[in-house]
């Protein structure tokens, strides 16, 4: 199933690009919208999950380590309790 706002875009570029009907071309994109519908072909308006990486996922030693490299450590000074 094509969501209503895909198929008036689609409407949309055929009556700008091919200079057809607005009726037409609503209509040409209903029928082809049902012939993909009726193969097993769906149009859906969510977007597919971005694969993540093994090591994203490792929050633990990610974070350590970049606190560890962009943070400047402290020195002790002589008399320094912390």
């Amino acid at each position: 199933m094509i969501p209503p706002a895909a198929r008036a875009a689609i409407a949309a570029h055929l009556t700008d690009e091919l200079d057809v009907h607005p009726h037409l071309a609503t209509l040409i994109v209903a029928s082809l919208a049902d012939r993909l519908a009726a193969e097993g072909w769906h149009i859906n308006s969510t977007p597919p999950a971005r694969p993540v990486a093994p090591r994203a996922r490792e929050e633990g030693r990610t974070h350590g380590g970049l606190a560890r490299r962009l943070l400047p450590r402290r020195t002790r000074t002589n008399g320094d309790p912390s």
